[in-house]
């Protein structure tokens, strides 16, 4: 499979219920001996910002107040990036990582309080994905991040959701992740 078919792409990984989705980790970024750059994520928010803007832009929640919720709390300005303490800062979101020994991500977070986090644990059985409901592949493409084969099943490795309560946050936290995955692949394959 080339590099470019292997790249994550927003509408295959929808956002279902405003907050519901899932991102794929191809089973070769486990790799122990992998050293993935780890200023990736950081570097990249900017950019998801900017992105996340113009998305949730083009959302219209049917009931008046989200709307109007997400025009006054999230859109009435253009994001601007600040640094407080190391961290990029957008409005009351940050740029909080936790890596894996080879220097994969191991949690994204905008904010443990009002944003919510994804993070992996191999582990954990919410990190796993057995269909095509919230990963809308074709067959070629989850064969390539299949984890395991489990009957008619594809086993494939996910981050988990932690404290994600509305759209913007998902789609922040949902675009953040495929820009990184996307990143990622170039580094590595």
């Amino acid at each position: 499979m080339q590099l470019e078919e292997l790249f994550l792409r927003k509408q295959e990984l929808p956002i279902l219920n405003e907050t519901c989705f899932q991102i794929p980790i191809h089973p070769r970024l486990l790799d122990p001996n992998l050293k993935i750059d780890t200023s990736i994520a950081q570097r990249i928010f900017p950019e998801v910002a900017e992105d996340w803007y113009d998305d949730l832009s083009k959302y219209i929640p049917e009931d008046s107040q989200k709307k109007e919720w997400i025009y006054n709390v999230f859109l009435k300005e253009k994001p601007v990036i600040e640094k407080n303490f190391g961290h990029q800062m957008l409005n009351f979101w940050e740029d909080d990582v936790n890596f894996m020994d080879n220097g994969l991500v191991q949690c994204f977070s905008i904010s443990r309080n009002a944003g919510g986090s994804i993070y992996f644990n191999e582990d954990d059985e919410n990190c796993l994905s057995f269909g095509q409901l919230y990963i809308k592949f074709p067959n070629e493409k989850l064969k390539e991040f299949e984890y395991e084969k489990i009957g008619d099943y594809s086993k494939i490795l996910t981050y988990s959701q932690h404290n994600i309560d509305h759209y913007p946050g998902a789609l922040f936290l949902r675009n953040w992740a495929i820009r990184y995955m996307n990143e990622v692949f170039k580094q590595v394959f």
